[in-house]
């Protein structure tokens, strides 16, 4: 599907630069920031603990410093990007997760006021939770060698009256193969968390309608003008059974490639931390839940918040077993993005399968009277091998939950203070 836009002055959008490779830079393994010869395109380091007191969990990524807005893009096992993109209106804060594959960031300062304007630079590295590497607006990038990796970001957005800018779609796109790249006008003003929360509220709401296909927006000229035309391609999503399970259900995703999607928050706090599960874990011998697979056989359950878990990467054996209030037990198979499980507070639940997984964790917390400071915040997890594991608490009308911007907050000021003490 074709769509065009006026785009404003023709001789704004009429400007290219000739692309100019300036250098090539390796990322040892054990660096989590660095600065790169493009202002403002850097490695932060992240926030990340080590396990959550969950069994299995190897690690958890919670969001870094920002606005807090968590949107993940999968990527198959072939994918492969054949344009750059430019955010005129965003800047990127990838986190990379994986089996430790090798990725290329290719940049190129598009900048319309860069004194580098047409540089190009290649960044190597492992895919690693412990970095953030920050794209500038209007900075160029596609990248090599993602199958299989799943990109987290957290993006800072800005707005402005700009001839480049799409509210809807701010990416401005090219062939790989040009050897001339757009110059682009950038946003100026950066946008406040609020505005941050309704512009991730409102994906929420578009994409739970549409789920079809993210279009690309290039630069045409069309009767002697240029212009911008939108092209979106025809993949659309697997249906879904309706007897998956009761707390399984489609999370907001739109498509990246047959296989890839872009899935975005599914609660109204728009953040989530991402678990990084080792399902061979402690797996035990003998004793009660001796050859249970994953986790140690152990079943885990947070008292005071609901979990909306959904698979991200990594094996596709992994399953959820969860326990009703009527104490039957059922297990749910993993492996689709475009699924979430939700997790009621007081509900059994273990992960189990072999091999690696991540997976993205949504949370929603009870609001407990009186609030006070020790509020159970992020210390409401309790264990138990698989005899110990009795009928679930039932979920209760009665049950409310801390409005989705103040848990953001809440996690906003988490991260702020992991990364004063780490």
């Amino acid at each position: 599907m074709l769509e065009t836009a006026d785009a404003g002055p023709r001789t704004a959008l009429d400007r290219t630069t000739e692309r100019r490779h300036i250098g090539t830079f390796q990322v040892p393994d054990d660096v989590t920031s660095m600065e790169f010869s493009l202002p403002g395109a850097r490695l932060e380091t992240t926030n990340v603990s080590e396990s959550d007191g969950t069994n299995g969990v190897v690690r958890v990524t919670r969001i870094s410093n920002g606005p807090g807005i968590t949107d993940y893009v999968t990527h198959e096992k072939d994918f492969a990007y054949s344009a750059y993109g430019i955010h005129v209106g965003q800047d990127d804060r990838l986190t990379f997760f994986g089996e430790g594959q090798r990725i290329a960031v290719h940049l190129i300062d598009c900048r319309e006021d860069s004194p580098q304007l047409g540089d190009e630079i290649t960044i190597e590295m492992a895919v690693s939770p412990y970095r953030v590497l920050i794209i500038p607006k209007g900075i160029a990038h596609t990248l090599d060698g993602l199958g299989g990796v799943v990109t987290r970001d957290e993006p800072v957005w800005y707005a402005d009256r700009n001839p480049d800018w799409e509210p809807d779609n701010d990416l401005v796109s090219f062939l790989r193969s040009s050897q001339q790249a757009p110059v682009v006008r950038t946003n100026r003003h950066e946008l406040p968390v609020a505005a941050h929360l309704l512009l991730s509220r409102m994906s929420q709401q578009t994409n739970a309608q549409v789920q079809g296909a993210y279009a690309a927006r290039y630069r045409v000229s069309i009767g002697g003008n240029t212009t911008y035309a939108t092209l979106r391609p025809t993949w659309r999503a697997a249906e879904t059974g309706s007897d998956i399970h009761a707390w399984a259900s489609r999370n907001n995703f739109v498509l990246t490639g047959p296989e890839s999607f872009t899935v975005v928050p599914s609660t109204d706090s728009c953040t989530s931390d991402v678990l990084e599960v080792d399902l061979d874990a402690g797996s035990t011998e003998d004793g009660p839940g001796a050859g249970e697979a994953g986790a140690g056989g152990r079943f885990v359950r947070h008292e005071y918040s609901r979990r909306r878990l959904t698979w991200l990467a990594g094996s596709t054996d992994a399953q959820i077993e969860v326990v009703t209030a009527e104490g039957e037990r059922s297990v749910i198979r993993l492996g689709d993005p475009t699924i979430g499980v939700r997790v009621p507070p007081g509900t059994w639940y273990r992960l189990t399968g072999t091999g690696r997984v991540w997976l993205r964790s949504e949370m929603e917390l009870l609001d407990l009277e009186p609030w006070a400071l020790d509020h159970p915040l992020g210390r409401d997890v309790t264990t138990t091998d698989p005899s110990g594991a009795g009928a679930s608490r039932p979920e209760q009308d009665s049950d409310r939950y801390l409005p989705g911007p103040a848990l953001h907050a809440l996690a906003r000021m988490e991260a702020k203070a992991i990364s004063l003490t780490r």
